[in-house]
């Protein structure tokens, strides 16, 4: 048997959600330099648009997940740099 320290898991949890949230960074970065703009943006247009555009609202719904997993992952890592979370 090992012993763990919490600070340990906490270093693997950054790393993994760093690198989780890189990856997602760069999937919102393609989708911005696609469109040309930002999300909100995008977004805007999409929902004000006359016309459906269904590649337009494929790429809305996709990047809308990256933006959503993204915030999730972010508000993860601040929550192990404060070691808001335990081992069970």
């Amino acid at each position: 048997m090992i012993t763990i320290r919490k600070q340990e898991a906490a270093n693997w949890l950054l790393f993994d959600y760093q690198a989780t949230l890189h990856t997602l960074r760069e999937k919102l970065r393609l989708f911005e330099q696609k469109y040309e703009q930002s999300w909100n943006a995008f977004e805007h247009k999409v929902k004000i648009s006359e016309k459906e555009i269904f590649s337009q609202w494929d790429d809305y719904m996709e990047w809308k997940a990256y933006v959503k997993m993204s915030d999730e992952i972010e508000y993860k890592i601040e929550e192990v740099k404060h070691g808001h979370f335990e081992i069970e």
